[in-house]
């Protein structure tokens, strides 16, 4: 776009494809050299210091890149994503899970996503307070059973499997409230604009879009699920 001239990117080919490129980048981030120092910042804040608009293709949410998941093709993860306590983070609910079996039409923005990705969410986390690998999952009949059936041998105690899924959700219900104090709010919840704008070009998923309108729509049915506010507030109990 311009934004950069080549002596400001250190004469690098930083364009997307660019392979030739990718192990001095990453030197030069990791030492702070030349462009490297601004990339470092990851790219919220790099965006911010090049400006020029620059700010709508940095993909990231919440200050987290984004990983390897397209979410307009796959509509649940990108629930996942822009709701996620972190940032952009796939870990959180897991929620491709749901886009790659034949539970959902990948390509459809549909309310019942805000269950799935909020089951999700609670299962991820009792799957973190446990220290318990989650390429496992897949491993279980009934997850929470029995895992709850692995942490009582382990510790003596007698924990049920609903136990440990509202000791998920109180997790999911902790961070949203750790995050609401420190200041965000509904409009952190959501993708980078390039995503709700552009549709894809090619593929199997070419011409596969996602809206504002319908990331709401989900965002909505997610708090809904949750039983928040419209705003994604935590209710007082």
């Amino acid at each position: 776009q311009g934004l950069l001239n080549p002596e400001e990117i250190d004469g690098l080919d930083l364009r997307f494809g660019g392979a030739a490129a990718l192990l001095p980048i990453i030197e030069k981030i990791a030492r702070r050299e030349g462009v490297g120092d601004l990339l470092a910042e990851g790219c919220k804040r790099a965006a911010a210091r090049v400006g020029g608009g620059s700010e709508q293709w940095a993909m990231q949410v919440k200050g987290l890149e984004m990983p390897g998941y397209e979410p307009r093709s796959l509509k649940t993860m990108a629930l996942g994503l822009a709701v996620a306590s972190r940032g952009a983070c796939h870990n959180r609910s897991a929620a491709y899970q749901a886009d790659v079996s034949e539970l959902v039409d990948r390509f459809k923005a549909e309310e019942s996503r805000g269950r799935l990705v909020s089951e999700g969410e609670d299962q991820e986390a009792a799957l973190d307070s446990l220290a318990l690998c989650k390429f496992i999952r897949g491993c279980f009949a009934d997850i929470y059973a029995e895992t709850a059936d692995i942490y009582n041998l382990v510790t003596g105690f007698d924990l049920t499997a609903e136990a440990l899924r509202r000791a998920g959700e109180r997790i999911v219900n902790l961070k949203k409230a750790f995050n609401i104090r420190e200041g965000w709010g509904r409009e952190d919840d959501t993708l980078p604009p390039r995503i709700l704008v552009d549709e894809l070009p090619s593929g199997v998923a070419q011409g596969v879009g996602l809206t504002r309108a319908e990331l709401d729509m989900m965002v909505a049915a997610y708090y809904r699920a949750r039983g928040w506010t419209a705003e994604g507030l935590i209710p007082e109990t």
